[in-house]
């Protein structure tokens, strides 16, 4: 039998709250209603619950995620609007740059030069 549980959240920490949600959901609609002996067995290990494992998954899905290196405008973000004005004409240059609200690479925000290098190479 095969499961498929999608979860959408904006953060890890709304992800984290929506999963243990579903997990203590899973925990109460799979705890036996009624008492039932245990029987022992040779492996200690108790059986995973379909709970246990979206929080352990969870636990690995949750691990901080390296940020990108940081771009240098002069040697990451220049060249590349140079490249376009050389190859293509500086209207083509500014067309792009007023997508993003500039008239200059310079005063975009830093956070988005990377969309902004990515746009300029697919215009080449």
């Amino acid at each position: 039998m095969t499961y498929r549980i999608e979860i959408t959240a904006d953060s890890l920490a709304e992800l984290a709250g929506r999963v243990s949600a579903l997990a203590s959901q899973l925990q109460a609609t799979t705890a036996p209603h009624a008492y039932v002996a245990p029987v022992p067995v040779k492996d200690p290990t108790p059986a995973k619950t379909a709970a246990n494992e979206i929080v352990a998954l969870m636990a690995a899905v949750a691990k901080p995620v390296a940020e990108p290196a940081a771009l240098d405008f002069d040697t990451d973000v220049a060249p590349h609007v140079l490249e376009l004005v050389k190859a293509k004409g500086k209207p083509a240059a500014q067309e792009i740059l007023s997508q993003f609200g500039v008239e200059k690479a310079s005063l975009l925000d830093p956070t988005r030069w990377p969309e902004l290098v990515a746009t300029l190479k697919g215009a080449l």
